[in-house]
């Protein structure tokens, strides 16, 4: 088994790059500590968030998705933390022997620039019929290690208009008790009341006050008493802030720790001025055309896109019983099993921030079900240029290799995945003709393909130009440039041609 599908996921999808203004702490300053109450926070909102409140003679109290007390201790490197009782990341079975992946350790590190630290995940799979620790794996993440004292102010404005609140939404979905995350929209009154939205349009009332550097927030939903505390991991000037959130409530079943972004609302819609173009944020790319196709990464499958009543964009995902996601259905057996639905917030120049949500169906043909909200920023690039390869889609994507030279008229095809490997890590692999038919590794370097052969031969493969059905790329030996080689066109098979 690989424990790395244990991991507390970073989004699958999305990772968001923002960077911090707040200086991190060195590691004289690390061993400075003597007690307090501080938070690690990752550079994005997808890297898991962890409380540490640190006491004398190295003990504390711990949160993230659940709690525990704590052993801590200073190394000579950075701190390290022990949990008492471990937090549960997943149990699950496999040929009938139960294991459960759980987080035992976190250790903190100053980086080389003095201006972040590195957090590190201790990660463990243990054999639950003997107790036996069968795995082990450590996550790095970087981010700041905050003191919750230090942490920024409130502004003034906090009763002035509608702000997004992140993760306040919590559920679990189907018989696999999928967690699902939600943000609500948020009304502040002067009075100390306020009223949020939640995903099944149903609303809650509550009372907010400010105290120090805290907001907090008491209500009730479905019969269960809940209170939050926001602070501010960073302030983002017009917009809102970015926030971590601490939980509690009556019933103990929710995760106590959450992050994301909390907007203002600005007066702003979708069109068609602000949502052509590439949308990007770290190594994610949405290409969202003026003839309604929308391409994610470059490779993945395209569907059709339109604003909806409320001038929201609108996705959907369409399953055919034999031929699995399309683009456009060839027939009459299709079914929607997936709705996304996009709501722009707020905008910086050519920064869009966005709330994302979905609902989808668990099983096939089953009822649809929410299945989360969160904001994202991203930047909008008209020009839906293609600067290089990147690994983020070439990590399963399928290209047919077409030779511009017309007398070999030759096409291959060519699969590009990443793979585990039997000591727990991970590869990148590239196949020709069929994905069993492995021809070696592959990498990039500044944006250029390179192919590795099990021969010890590299060709090298750079995008000369770029459109979205193909990429047009002279290919060389290591060592040369362009033009020692030849030129091909590299076909994407993301099922464009199934749009008319």
């Amino acid at each position: 088994m690989s424990i790395a599908r244990f991991l507390i996921p970073l989004i699958g999808s999305l990772i968001l790059i923002m960077a911090f203004n707040t200086k991190a702490m060195t590691l004289s300053e690390l061993h400075q500590i003597k007690k307090g109450k501080f938070f690690l926070a990752g550079n994005t909102p997808d890297e898991p968030v962890v409380s540490l409140a640190l006491k004398k003679r190295g003990t504390g109290k711990y949160k993230s998705t659940s709690s525990s007390e704590l052993q801590w201790r200073k190394t000579t490197d950075g701190l390290q933390v022990s949990l008492q009782s471990p937090e549960v990341i997943w149990e699950f079975t496999e040929q009938g022997t139960p294991f459960r992946a759980e987080t035992y350790q976190w250790s903190v590190h100053p980086k080389g620039s003095g201006e972040e630290v590195t957090y590190i995940q201790h990660v463990r799979v243990v054999r639950l019929d003997t107790m036996e620790v069968v795995e082990t794996e450590q996550q790095s993440f970087s981010g700041l290690l905050l003191s919750a004292k230090a942490m920024g102010e409130w502004p003034i404005d906090i009763a002035e208009g509608v702000w997004s609140l992140p993760a306040v939404e919590h559920v679990y979905q189907g018989e696999d008790s999928v967690s699902v995350f939600g943000d609500v929209e948020a009304r502040f009154f002067a009075d100390g009341r306020g009223e949020m939205t939640h995903y099944d349009s149903s609303t809650s009332r509550f009372k907010w006050r400010i105290r120090g550097n805290r907001l907090s927030l008491t209500y009730w939903h479905k019969g269960v008493k809940k209170k939050f505390a926001f602070r501010i991991v960073e302030s983002i000037k017009g917009i809102g802030q970015r926030v971590i959130a601490t939980l509690q409530d009556t019933d103990g079943s929710a995760p106590l720790l959450r992050t994301g972004f909390m907007v203002k609302q600005q007066d702003l819609q979708f069109n068609y001025d602000n949502t052509v173009g590439a949308w990007l944020s770290g190594d994610i790319r949405y290409d969202y055309y003026e003839d309604h196709i929308h391409i994610p990464n470059l490779a993945f499958p395209a569907s059709t896109w339109t604003f909806n009543q409320n001038r929201e964009i609108e996705r959907q995902k369409i399953v055919h019983p034999e031929l699995g996601t399309v683009a456009v259905c060839p027939d009459d057996t299709c079914y929607v099993s997936c709705v996304f639905k996009m709501k722009l917030l707020a905008r910086d120049n050519d920064t869009l921030y966005i709330s994302f949500s979905s609902d989808s169906e668990l099983v096939p043909r089953g009822p649809h079900v929410f299945m989360g909200k969160a904001v994202k920023p991203f930047q909008l690039d008209k020009q839906h240029r293609v600067s290089g390869f990147n690994y983020s889609w070439l990590n399963q994507t399928t290209l047919t290799v077409k030779s511009e030279d017309k007398s070999a008229d030759k096409s291959e095809l060519y699969f590009f995945t990443l793979m585990p490997t039997a000591n727990g890590g991970s590869e990148y692999l590239y196949s020709k003709g069929t994905p069993r038919n492995v021809q070696g590794q592959f990498s990039v370097v500044d944006g250029k393909l390179h192919l590795s052969a099990t021969d010890g031969a590299v060709q090298v493969v750079e995008i000369v130009d770029a459109n979205r059905k193909a990429l047009s790329v002279c290919r060389y030996p290591l060592g040369s440039q362009c033009g020692a080689g030849d030129e091909a066109t590299m076909v994407f098979h993301h099922g464009l041609e199934q749009i008319k």
